[in-house]
C-alpha cells in the first residue's frame, strides 16, 4: 500500500514538473501509475491531500539541499547564509513544479501536520542561518523575523521570475549567478565565496 502511495506522488511529481498544475487531478495521477481512479482516496483525502504530501517532501528536499550547499562551506555565518541561498535557488531550478506548489497554498490542505512540519522546518532552517549571522554583526539591527524575510523574498523572487523566464527576457542577461550574487553581495553586504 505504501508503494502504491509512493508511486502517485512520483506521477503527481512528474506532472508538476512536465506541466506544472494545469490538467492536474486525482483521475490524471491514478492513470499514469496504472491504478484505478479511486485508488489515490485509499491513501489521500483529495487532491490538495495529495499535494500537501508532494508539498511536504519538497520542502524536506529543499532543507536537505540547502544543508548540503551550507554544510560544504567553512564555518563563516556569513558565507553560510550565502551559499544557504545559492542552495535555495539551485533547488527550485531544477525542481520548478514543485517550487510553484510550495507556495501555492490555496491547493495544499493547510491544516496538513506534514506538510506545515516541512514548511516551517524550512524557515527555521533560514531564520536560524539568519540569526547566527547577525550574532557576528552583520545587520544586528534589523529584527531577525523581518530580516529572514527579507532574504527569503529576494531569493524566492529571484527564482521564481528565472524560471518564469521573466528576468533574462526583461534584462537580456542569463546569468542567474549575476543577479543573485547583486542581492546578496552588493544589496545584502554578504561576503563573496572567496572571501568566505
Amino acid at each position: 500500500m505504501n508503494d502504491t502511495r509512493q508511486e502517485l506522488l512520483a506521477a503527481a511529481r512528474a506532472h508538476l514538473d512536465a506541466h506544472g498544475l494545469e490538467g492536474l487531478t486525482l483521475r490524471q495521477v491514478a492513470r499514469a501509475v496504472g491504478v484505478s481512479h479511486g485508488a489515490p482516496l485509499r491513501h489521500f483525502s483529495g487532491l490538495s491531500s495529495m499535494l500537501s504530501a508532494v508539498t511536504a517532501e519538497a520542502f524536506d528536499e529543499l532543507v536537505a539541499t540547502v544543508s548540503q550547499h551550507v554544510d560544504a562551506v567553512d564555518a563563516d555565518p556569513l558565507g553560510r547564509l550565502r551559499a544557504a541561498g545559492q542552495g535555495y535557488v539551485d533547488f527550485a531550478i531544477a525542481n520548478p513544479g514543485p517550487y510553484e506548489l510550495m507556495f501555492r497554498p490555496e491547493r495544499l490542505d493547510r491544516t496538513d501536520a506534514d506538510y506545515l512540519r516541512a514548511s516551517l522546518a524550512a524557515f527555521d532552517q533560514l531564520a536560524a542561518l539568519t540569526a547566527a549571522a547577525q550574532a557576528v554583526g552583520w545587520q544586528a539591527g534589523i529584527e531577525p523575523a523581518v530580516l529572514t524575510g527579507v532574504l527569503w523574498a529576494g531569493v524566492h523572487g529571484i527564482a521564481s521570475l528565472w524560471i518564469q523566464g521573466s528576468l533574462p527576457i526583461a534584462t537580456n542577461t542569463d546569468d542567474l549567478d549575476q543577479f543573485l550574487s547583486v542581492f546578496q553581495v552588493d544589496l545584502a553586504g554578504l561576503p563573496t565565496h572567496k572571501e568566505t
